[in-house]
């Protein structure tokens, strides 16, 4: 990080350089860089299967992420190294059962493609992993083959050596950079927040609701953005505590912020009549707000700043009523913990962005999983990576297609690319036979004709440039497999009816993908939508009986299927945009994004719960109200949403959205005062406003999934 201006300005200018050559481009010009180099490199030095260190390139590309570092390459060598190792052990261990062999891979491959897709940080090891495991299987050949699958390895590694340099050098994407512009995004946010929350009410402000849903998808955003560079050799692992004191504290304003904003009864209390010197604190607070976000602008801070005694005007509260008293307990509490946090947030950045000291926090935030163990759509990925294996196996034996084991190679591995993502049936077919259009010409016309490396090296460059360039992601695998019809090589021998016969290989391979992508489990986008929709009130209500449930042994059980519900509401915005409004036009994307978002605003207050529930177990007023009926209200309308039910279940829970002043009548007496805390009172007030505004969530939800066509989601088409 800058610690002088001088490195400021040498960073700004070469960012200023950087970025007048478009993201695209430069990822396209590096990575066909490095696809031709590993074609060259190993034809010069005479090395054997030069097209398995390419497809390792164009794995990695896209599969990757566009942040390159070395670790990323030692990482991916170790999976490499780790797939040549099974691979290599399975065949020692059954070298003449090839019936068991072929179980034993095909669980450990399928495993592999699990943790793939349950990894959330950069997870082509894996995938490299479970490639090698399969290549080194030369076909049930036991001559040579130690050798066979050594040099596969040999060539997976050499391959990925050149693409981490090759991203290393040349326009290198420094994570931190993105993660600073994420996190400036949530100090911004959250000072709107603050501010929307001490100004009177305007007109022409938008929806509580809308700034909430920002705040939270900010803030969602930069926690698995760090979750995902943390562990990177660059500036973010250099400075991980201060980034983990930054992560830490948006936390805890953000659980400090929420429940107040959807608290519309303290807007009516004039707070300057019951906290002295209530403006000069905003301003203070304001100020602090001010300068965390323009530090992340390269302002340098000034004096830390310092905490100003908050305190409640003696006697002004004596004859108001428990509303009153409450809410001024709880604005005083939010005062004083959001001064402790920004001094704190201050501190950290004083430190992470300048270079200064004073930072010696040891807060860890609750942040992004490295795996999510628990997602159904990785288990069915897994599943459906098995019985693809199987029936590709049973083709290769039966009928020994074109390419032999590399069939079932290829039909395996491919399946993460194609199961639960954009990848149709169509576009399958439509990119298949683009990149044979473009290779079979070449190979007829060009190929014959060159006569020194660097044609072939402009060829090469040229096609994958186009392929990465044009497309994007896993899509541009599958134009790329044209390059690998031509079987290139030093010594070239063309025969057309081979060139035709590796094509109908390709198409062949196309043909499983797309029965896999439709057995054993649907991808219909309407079918996936209407389960996750299930399946997220269903953790709804887990997460709201946990948050009302003391901790014990199992905790950790409970965090790990908690730690779910983000990934699943995820995968409804991705599947729900996806969803046909001509088949179902009363499921049209407005109501849908509406829905979705209104199941953010209900996760996001249900986290802010969770997250809370240690303070609230230990607040004698909280632990005397009834919780288990709270969390069980909040469970029946979670399961009546995804399970449907009788409406009643609904107006019963109208009932308590109003009754706030009442209960407080109940819980506090008329001396609250002298026998509760003013802390005590604040975290009971905001407890049962987070009820309140929990259950005005779930009926949000009502009202928008009523606007949609659950039954229409249902039909069948082709």
């Amino acid at each position: 990080m800058p610690a002088t201006d001088a490195s400021q300005a040498n960073s700004e200018s070469s960012t200023q350089a950087t970025h007048q050559v478009p993201v695209k481009f430069r990822f396209a010009v590096k990575t066909a860089l490095s696809l031709t180099l590993a074609y060259l490199i190993p034809m010069a030095m005479g090395w054997p299967q030069p097209q398995t260190a390419a497809t390792t390139v164009m794995l990695i590309a896209a599969t990757g992420m566009l942040s390159e570092s070395l670790q990323k390459g030692v990482l991916r060598v170790l999976g490499t190294v780790a797939g040549a190792i099974v691979g290599l052990t399975l065949i020692a261990l059954f070298p003449q059962d090839r019936t068991v062999y072929l179980l034993a891979v095909s669980l450990v491959v399928s495993f592999i493609i699990y943790l793939y897709n349950a990894y959330q940080g950069d997870s082509t090891l894996f995938m490299l992993a479970a490639v090698v495991t399969l290549m080194v299987f030369n076909g049930g050949d036991a001559e040579g083959a130690f050798l066979y699958g050594v040099d596969r390895a040999f060539m997976t590694v050499f391959g990925v050596l050149v693409y981490t340099l090759m991203a290393s050098l040349l326009w290198p994407v420094r994570t931190e950079d993105n993660t600073h512009a994420l996190a400036a995004n949530v100090a911004t946010a959250l000072s709107g927040a603050f501010a929307r929350l001490v100004a009177p009410p305007e007109e022409g402000q938008p929806p509580v609701d809308e700034l909430l849903a920002g705040l939270m998808a900010s803030q969602d955003t930069f926690q698995t953005q760090l979750a995902v560079t943390k562990n990177n050799r660059d500036a973010v692992a250099a400075y991980l505590a201060e980034w983990n004191t930054v992560a830490s504290c948006y936390q805890d304003l953000e659980s400090l912020l929420v429940p107040d904003l959807k608290q519309q009864q303290g807007r009516a209390i004039n707070f300057e009549q019951y906290i002295d010197g209530y403006p000069g604190v905003i301003r203070h607070i304001e100020g602090m707000f001010g300068s965390a976000t323009r530090a992340w602008q390269g302002e340098v801070l000034a004096e830390s700043p310092q905490v100003e005694e908050v305190t409640i005007t003696e006697g002004s509260l004596r004859s108001a009523p428990h509303l009153t008293v409450a809410a001024v307990a709880t604005r005083l509490e939010l005062l004083q913990k959001i001064q402790a946090i920004l001094v704190e947030l201050n501190l950290a950045l004083g430190s992470l962005l300048f270079d200064r000291g004073g930072s010696v926090s040891g807060r860890e935030p609750r942040g992004q999983p490295s795996f999510i163990w628990l997602d159904l759509e990785n288990v069915k990925t897994a599943l459906r990576a098995l019985v693809t294996f199987w029936i590709a196996c049973g083709i290769w034996i039966q009928f020994n297609p074109p390419g032999g084991f590399t069939f079932v190679t290829l039909c395996t591995v491919l399946i993460p690319l194609v199961s639960y993502t954009p990848v149709t049936p169509k576009l399958l077919f439509i990119l298949f036979t683009l990149g044979f259009f473009f290779a079979v010409p070449a190979y007829v016309f060009l190929l014959p004709a060159m006569t020194h490396w660097l044609e072939l090296g402009v060829f090469l460059f040229a096609y994958a440039f186009l392929g990465f360039y044009v497309l994007k992601g896993p899509v541009a695998i599958f134009f790329l497999l044209g390059l690998f019809t031509l079987g290139i090589q030093n010594t070239m021998n063309y025969a057309f009816n081979g060139l035709m016969l590796t094509i109908l290989m390709f198409y062949m391979i196309c043909a499983l993908l797309i029965i896999s992508v439709h057995f054993p489990f649907t991808s219909k986008p309407e079918k996936i939508y209407a389960s996750l929709r299930r399946r997220f009130f269903l953790h709804c209500g887990r997460l709201a009986m946990a948050a009302h449930t003391p901790r014990g042994f199992f905790s950790w059980w409970t965090d790990m299927r908690i730690r779910s519900g983000n990934a699943v509401l995820g995968k409804m915005h991705h599947w729900g945009a996806m969803i046909d409004s001509s088949y179902f036009p009363s499921n049209g994307q407005e109501q849908i994004q509406a829905f979705n978002q209104s199941c953010d605003l209900l996760l996001g207050q249900l986290q802010v719960l969770y997250r809370r529930a240690g303070e609230f177990n230990h607040n004698p007023l909280v632990r005397a109200s009834d919780r288990r009926a709270r969390a069980n209200s909040l469970m029946r309308l979670c399961n009546t949403l995804a399970l449907g039910g009788s409406e009643q279940t609904f107006e019963q829970s109208r009932e308590g959205l109003a009754d706030i002043e009442q209960r407080l009548d109940e819980h506090l007496g008329s001396d609250s005062l002298q026998r509760f805390q003013p802390s005590e009172l604040a975290q009971f007030y905001v407890y049962l406003n987070l009820q309140v505004s929990i259950q005005a969530g779930l009926h949000a939800c009502r009202e928008a999934q009523n606007k949609l066509d659950l039954e229409q989601l249902r039909y069948a088409r082709f």
